[in-house]
């Protein structure tokens, strides 16, 4: 979407922050004309972008403002995870949303409900709310299953009614299962995709839970050939925004070294 708005707006074309958090993709974005912006006094060009994770209404009534095309390229299953929000805020639910608070996905939420929502980032930060009544919860679309699945339990035992809606995302939580098949079978964990990316640093963590040596790079040349002496097998995953194109160069370099692979299966998105 991002580059057919390129092809067909010369006058420029961004998006607010990077249009998905891995720094490969947006790279080559900005080669063919996209750039990205990160105060709203930059807001000018002929289109602009929203971003997989949605966008703050200031920011988007500013583009329009600049005479803007928009282009709504939010991810789907975010708009749904939005939607249930909304919507259990007015079956007068209390709203906990499981994320991180700094996480686009949960600002723009936070921003629309207000103090109808409350983020919770951890158990701890779930055991310190002050629940009023009828309770519904909601997940980040990138958050962990196994942490998602722990508040949950246990703010059942604290509320007499409790709603749970799963707004994971279908294809990070196959992800995240394989992940915990596969730490079982290999001696190292090589997790690919951007450094800041949410969904791809749940993988890396479940390596590193397990004790297993996990290595999370962005590209080929972050890896160490020397870290996987004496290791004969190696698990290579990808976060869900990863190009096949990086993803390509770190199983050939992996294969130079003479490591053995299991690579996670390509399975359709549920």
């Amino acid at each position: 979407m991002s580059e057919a708005a390129a092809r067909g707006h010369a006058g420029g074309v961004l998006t607010w922050g990077p249009l998905i958090h891995n720094p490969q993709v947006v790279g080559r974005l900005e080669e063919v004309g996209i750039g990205v912006a990160d105060d709203l006094r930059d807001l000018v060009g002929e289109a602009f972008v929203v971003s997989a994770y949605g966008v703050e209404r200031a920011v988007l009534e500013t583009a329009r403002a600049h005479g803007m095309t928009v282009v709504d390229a939010t991810c789907p299953v975010v708009t749904r995870a939005h939607s249930l929000a909304y919507r259990l805020a007015e079956e007068g639910y209390q709203v906990i949303a499981v994320g991180d608070h700094g996480h686009p996905e949960m600002v723009t939420l936070k921003e629309a409900l207000g103090d109808r929502v409350t983020v919770v980032h951890d158990r701890a930060e779930a055991a310190a709310v002050r629940l009023r009544g009828k309770t519904g919860v909601i997940s980040q679309t990138t958050q962990s299953v196994q942490n998602f699945r722990e508040i949950v339990g246990d703010l059942a035992l604290r509320t007499r009614e409790l709603k749970v809606l799963n707004t994971l995302c279908p294809a990070i939580t196959v992800r995240q299962e394989e992940a915990e098949v596969m730490v079982a079978e290999v001696g190292a964990l090589v997790v690919v995709g951007g450094h800041h990316s949410s969904n791809t640093t749940r993988l890396a963590e479940i390596g590193r839970s397990r004790s297993l040596p996990t290595y999370h790079i962005e590209v080929p040349h972050e890896l160490d050939p020397a870290r996987f002496a004496g290791i004969e097998r190696v698990g290579v995953m990808s976060g869900a925004s990863t190009p096949d194109w990086i993803i390509a160069e770190v199983v050939e370099r992996l294969r130079r070294i003479g490591l053995d692979m299991k690579q996670a299966a390509a399975r359709p998105v549920p």
